[in-house]
């Protein structure tokens, strides 16, 4: 397992550095990218000010508050599309081109290469957008969080990436079985965008869910409570429900795995 886990990282560290190299090939186009992505993240920040100037917000969040909510948002989006940005696009090339049957002779886990196969550079927008709001709306708040606040946090971000590897399992799961999936991707996608607002905007049910069942709170609620020192019991459960998530799209997908028919099956 610890052998499995080693060569994933290193494949991981191989694909990430043949991603730079072809991203810095057309270096003006990227630095053009970026400063695209940089402009167009700051968009959900300025609404969200808009919002607050204009109405009166949202409950137990004040604009400093939301603005440290919006920069820990942002931060996930471009750490997951960094991370994992290019996972769905590899597994449908696989796919359509019949190279899947590839991984299943390769020496790691067809899961285990898809996911390290994920790098995308196009996200440093959104952390850097993400890490300047998150200073920015701490220089406001003119608070400073404990280590233990600052750990919490740091889970919290861990637990995001493994739900967030559960939830790409699953739709490289559809691929491997439908081939096409533009339609189900929106409609993740869309379910997905419920974790980008403070979940205490919602009922009490569907705050229950987004901390349990679908724990989307984890991304950037969760990591925002805990450095504005408010974070109570919540990140247990939401741990809990994202190993579970993870684990289960696991499961589905190895049960998946074993009726695969290969390409045109």
């Amino acid at each position: 397992m610890a052998t499995t886990l080693t060569g994933l990282l290193r494949l991981y560290y191989w694909n990430m550095k043949l991603s730079v190299s072809r991203s810095m090939a057309y270096r003006l186009d990227f630095i053009i990218g970026v400063l695209t992505s940089i402009l167009f993240s700051g968009t959900a920040p300025f609404l969200q000010y808009i919002f607050f100037t204009q109405t009166r917000g949202y409950p137990g969040w004040n604009l400093n508050q939301i603005m440290l909510f919006q920069g820990i948002l942002l931060l996930w989006l471009g750490l997951r599309e960094t991370l994992f940005g290019n996972v769905m696009d590899v597994a449908h090339q696989l796919v359509r081109k019949g190279d899947f049957d590839r991984l299943l002779v390769k020496p790691y886990p067809p899961l285990g290469t898809l996911l390290t196969s994920g790098f995308n550079l196009k996200g440093i927008g959104s952390l850097i957008s993400g890490g300047a709001l998150t200073i920015y709306a701490f220089s406001r708040l003119d608070v400073m969080p404990s280590p233990l606040q600052v750990l919490l946090a740091l889970v919290s971000i861990v637990c995001s990436i493994i739900l967030y590897m559960g939830v790409t399992t699953l739709l490289c799961t559809m691929v491997i079985m439908l081939v096409q999936v533009g339609r189900l991707e929106e409609l993740v996608d869309r379910i997905l965008g419920f974790g980008d607002y403070p979940i205490n905007i919602y009922p009490r049910f569907l705050q229950q869910l987004f901390l349990t069942v679908f724990p989307f709170a984890i991304w950037a609620y969760v990591p925002s409570q805990a450095l504005l020192d408010r974070l109570g019991s919540d990140i247990v459960m939401a741990v809990i429900g994202c190993f579970t998530v993870f684990a289960i799209s696991v499961w589905i997908w190895n049960r998946s795995l074993n009726r695969y028919t290969s390409a045109g099956g």
